[in-house]
């Protein structure tokens, strides 16, 4: 799948735009790790990366298709964190999941975490939705300012929950399991058709 096509299935499931950190993230080529210049060492610990694909898998849960922790989206948010993101972004995320373990997220039951998630993505959209209010208060300063991507969620980084989202449902669909299981996948494509009639219960198309 072309990096382009992930980022717009992934935006159309988000139902809106992508954050900026993510589009260039995913866009553009990450840290290399041999650069020690950009290398953050950002990872996870084991209970953390069992927090973060338990996470991933309320998200994507396993039915009759694979789900996120098949798909081994924990390991692609340690990596993309790690290699792609800011200081800023991987501190908003250490600081949801310190949240989830103060919750005792791994102890509850599946009800109370979809609670406890539907919170976070509550606090996400009105924390998104204050910092563009105010980045059009200044805007209106100067219009010449804070347009730098990323701005629009100021030094706080993208809000915990939509960036778990995000790179959850970009791990997913941009995995093996998820483009060849998930979604309806030709491996050796024929000619190109670009209007084909979808049949009741078909998956999307992998691209």
């Amino acid at each position: 799948m072309k990096r382009r096509d992930a980022l717009g299935r992934v935006a159309l499931l988000m139902g809106g735009t992508l954050s900026a950190p993510t589009i260039l993230a995913f866009l553009e080529s990450c840290k290399s790790a041999t650069d020690t210049s950009t290398a953050t060492g950002f990872s996870f610990s084991t209970d953390r990366k069992a927090l973060v694909s338990e996470v991933a898998e309320m998200i994507i849960p396993k039915t009759d298709t694979p789900g996120a922790k098949d798909a081994k989206v924990g390991e692609f948010i340690e990596k993309m964190l790690n290699e792609c993101y800011s200081e800023k972004d991987q501190d908003s995320f250490t600081k949801g999941l310190d949240a989830l373990e103060k919750k005792d997220f791994m102890k509850s039951s599946a009800a109370d975490r979809t609670t406890i998630l539907k919170e976070m993505e509550k606090s996400a959209k009105d924390e998104i939705a204050k910092a563009d209010t105010e980045k059009k208060a200044r805007a209106e300063e100067d219009k010449k300012k804070y347009t730098e991507a990323g701005k629009e969620y100021s030094d706080a980084g993208v809000p915990f929950f939509r960036l778990m989202k995000e790179l959850t449902l970009l791990g997913y669909f941009t995995s093996e399991v998820g483009a060849t299981q998930a979604l309806e996948y030709v491996p050796v494509p024929g000619r190109y058709d670009g209007c084909i009639d979808y049949k009741p219960g078909q998956k999307a198309w992998a691209m």
